[in-house]
């Protein structure tokens, strides 16, 4: 069914122009809804779009830059330049958002399984994204392991017709950007895409040098039954870490790095491979399948205040296979969609580093089933049920205090989550939900292994979230609004006074999401977003207490003005409320300030040119994005500070060939 981009935008940019100026209601394909495509939001969720114009417009240098501001997504990023330790946030999870916020690429997760670290994308340029799909709220049934306050689906492109381009970026802090790419669709069915990014950057602080290049190569083929591709990714990332600075440091200098950091960093070479099948059974069945390996070559070096540490190695081989069966069946009057499908994942990790040596095995097979019925023209049901089971070996061999575990030690566990949900469409304007959904995630090996003594064998993170939901969509406007209650028992989360990593007491995360976009004139585009949540710990020590690294309040106003043909001016005004410092259950700490920022953008064309500027932080607020409590040279608990980036400067030239 066609419905109007205006609502499933978040950039503002919503309303697609014809040369008088008339508002064109455009087909936008989402495959998050289902996992599988389609042009219309069956399921009872809220999902936003954010297409290939809504990017270009908006001047974003990288994702974590495109993703601040958008609709319930707290971005966490330590080092501002959107490298491969940037955190995005559903829900109000803090510092463990990463282990809680899925992130997928075409549908393939990038998250570990088996670590903490982030996922990283780095793996992908922004200049090579078709669309990204954001999935509010929890999609236990659907996706399984990890996908508890959202899911982020990064859409690439995929070969249409011949099309090569380049672009050049340069800006503050020595940064220079290179990107290209050429694709071409054959009569024969065989189609082809070849893309490359360079980048380099001083970076804001000191001791904080990037160094980043990316290839990518794709072929695909249609037949008359179906489609199979096959692609592969290069990356390598090499970044000086600079460490936190204590409150008194960052009042002397804002970015420096303090000399036990000075030899810190952290060289990641990954290399991604993927093929895949999209086969037409027959008029109503459909056969989908994918298998994926990702291999990771990262050396590192994280100090202590307390003393430099040696080099580290973390070596990670993960090899994935999704087949799913994808059946329209005429029901009710309408048709009902039903996904039938495994996602089996193997997992290789060994990490050796001055505390020890961590190795694990890991499987995990999950086997899933969701259906959405229409009950008649106006009402439909969603239901499903996913089985997931993990097997874990663990090998740990401690340096402090020396405590080998050298025959291992299996950590296995099960789990069963069901969703339900509503959906009612009195009118093709209107769309209002409500869903109970379940969710999960597995301990990892960072959290199953303590570093004093071995294996401890968490227990597994479990939930349910319960959305309400409506939106209304015009040819000029739209509007969305989400309440939700999210309950975890056994939360995992790491408590600094006690170096480990815990289960929590039971809690609960309740807050209310707000948009609305309008077209002022046929030239000017406004969005705004308000998002609360209330995230705290219900029973224990710290009943009542909030949650770190979770603001209250968040808000964005973006506006696109076009005042001559193929000139678009975009602004946007983002606040992040107050936070309690990472590691801080007790809440005893002060809290990191809110901020606000404006940041403006302005794109032109011109007979096959791109030409573009940006300023971020416009009036050179100085701010954190993140902090946490940690431990003096003298084993004092203090508050850390990660300084974001002051104003900065970018300007763009491209050409379409």
């Amino acid at each position: 069914m066609k419905r109007s981009t205006l609502l499933l935008s978040t950039l503002g940019l919503f309303t697609g122009q014809t040369a008088a100026g008339e508002a064109t209601v455009l087909d936008t394909v989402v495959v998050s809804a289902t996992r599988s495509e389609q042009t219309s939001v069956p399921t009872p969720a809220s999902i936003s779009v954010i297409n290939a114009q809504d990017i270009e417009r908006s001047g974003a240098r990288n994702i974590a830059e495109l993703l601040r501001g958008r609709a319930g997504i707290q971005v966490r990023d330590r080092f501002g330049d959107g490298s491969s330790g940037a955190v995005f946030d559903l829900r109000g999870f803090g510092e463990t958002a990463g282990s809680n916020t899925l992130i997928m690429i075409d549908g393939r997760r990038l998250n570990n399984s088996t670590d903490i670290a982030a996922p990283d994308l780095a793996t992908v340029a922004l200049k090579n994204i078709e669309r990204i799909e954001i999935v509010q709220g929890s999609a236990g049934t659907l996706f399984g392991n990890q996908a508890v306050g959202g899911v982020i689906n990064i859409i690439t492109r995929t070969p249409q017709e011949f099309h090569a381009d380049l672009d050049v970026t340069a800006g503050s802090y020595n940064s220079r950007t290179i990107t290209a790419s050429v694709s071409d669709r054959l009569e024969s069915g065989l189609a082809y895409r070849l893309a490359a990014e360079t980048r380099d950057s001083d970076n804001y602080r000191d001791n904080n040098t990037l160094e980043y290049d990316n290839l990518v190569g794709r072929i695909d083929y249609n037949y008359a039954g179906g489609s199979v591709f096959a692609e592969i990714h290069k990356t390598h990332e090499a970044l000086e870490t600079p460490g936190g600075l204590f409150a008194d440091e960052l009042e002397r200098d804002r970015r420096q790095s303090i000399a036990v950091y000075a030899d810190d960093f952290q060289d990641t070479h990954t290399v991604l491979g993927r093929v895949g099948l999209n086969h037409d059974l027959n008029d109503r069945w459909s056969l989908n399948m994918e298998l994926a390996y990702r291999d990771v070559e990262r050396d590192f070096a994280n100090s202590f205040r307390s003393g430099v540490q040696p080099p580290a190695n973390q070596t990670r081989d993960v090899y994935t296979f999704t087949p799913r069966l994808v059946g329209v069946v005429p029901m009710n009057g309408g048709e009902a969609q039903f996904t039938i499908g495994a996602d089996l994942e193997w997992t290789d990790y060994f990490l050796r580093s001055a505390l020890g040596t961590q190795e694990v095995d890991q499987r995990i097979y999950s086997y899933y089933l969701q259906g959405v019925v229409p009950l008649n023209a106006a009402w439909s049901v969603t239901a499903g049920a996913r089985s997931a089971r993990v097997a874990n070996h663990i090998t740990a061999v401690n340096a402090f205090p020396p405590s080998p575990y050298a025959g291992g030690e299996n950590l296995d566990d099960e789990i069963t989550v069901g969703t339900l949900g509503l959906v009612f469409r009195p009118n093709r304007a209107w769309r209002l939900f409500v869903r109970a959904d379940e969710n999960f995630r597995f301990a990892k090996v960072d959290e199953h292994t303590d570093a004093g003594s071995g294996p401890t064998g968490l227990k597994n993170q479990t939930g349910i979230s319960y959305e309400l939901g409506g939106e209304w969509s015009g040819a000029y406007g739209g509007f969305k609004a989400t309440a939700y209650e999210l309950k975890l028992e056994d939360e995992i989360s790491y408590d600094t006074s006690l170096f480990k990593n815990v289960n929590l007491d039971s809690t609960t995360r309740r807050g209310v999401m707000l948009e609305a976009t309008a077209q002022l004139h046929r030239d000017v585009d406004i969005g705004v977003n308000y998002h609360f949540v209330d995230a705290k710990t219900d029973t224990g020590s710290f009943a009542g207490n909030r949650v770190p690294l979770v603001a209250r309040h968040s808000a964005t106003l973006l506006l696109d003005y076009r005042p001559v043909h193929d000139l678009n001016l975009h602004s946007e005004i983002r606040y992040v409320g107050d936070q309690v410092l990472g590691g801080d259950f007790a809440n005893d700490f002060p809290e990191l300030d809110g901020f606000t920022l404006v940041n403006l953008s302005a794109e032109y064309r011109i007979d096959g040119w791109r030409l573009g500027a940006k300023v971020n932080n416009l009036f050179d607020r100085e701010y954190s994005e993140t902090g946490s409590t940690g431990y003096t040279a003298g084993f004092v608990l203090a508050d850390a500070y990660f300084p974001a980036p002051g104003r900065n400067f970018w300007v763009t030239a491209g050409y379409d060939f």
